[in-house]
């Protein structure tokens, strides 16, 4: 299925749009391209850099075996010790893909999913289920 993004105009995979409950198809209007881009330079423009790196050390401080995982995690990446697949081990959508831990004491164990599956496993909705749209 194919969508077109209500910002850039080219239609894309329903994979490469957030999930919107509200919405008649169940995805946003705008395609994760156009949102993440949006968001960036909201965050550029109106975030206090002080007061988020000041949440960021303390999500750090709170979360400390996320945090370890997360950072061993990129470090494998950078170094080629783990090769980032091109789509989800989910859904099959070819994005940018996130790794999701099933268990933060096991590191290099990851899954590769892209963001619309990572929420789902973390919400417990089930396995990709977002797939068949």
């Amino acid at each position: 299925m194919t969508k077109v993004c209500s910002k850039c105009g080219f239609a894309r995979n329903a994979c490469e749009f957030g999930l919107r409950r509200r919405s008649p198809d169940g995805l946003q209007s705008w395609c994760r391209d156009c949102r993440r881009e949006y968001q960036r330079a909201y965050a550029r423009n109106f975030r206090d850099p002080e007061k988020h790196r000041e949440a960021q050390r303390r999500y750090r401080a709170r979360h400390t075996e996320k945090d370890r995982a997360h950072r061993i995690v990129g470090r494998a990446v950078k170094s080629c010790r783990i090769i980032v697949p091109i789509w989800c081990q989910r859904c099959h959508c070819v994005t940018d893909l996130e790794a999701h831990h099933h268990d933060y004491s096991k590191p290099l164990a990851v899954e590769w999913l892209c963001s619309t599956c990572h929420g789902l496993a973390h919400r417990s909705y089930g396995e990709g289920s977002h797939a068949g749209l």
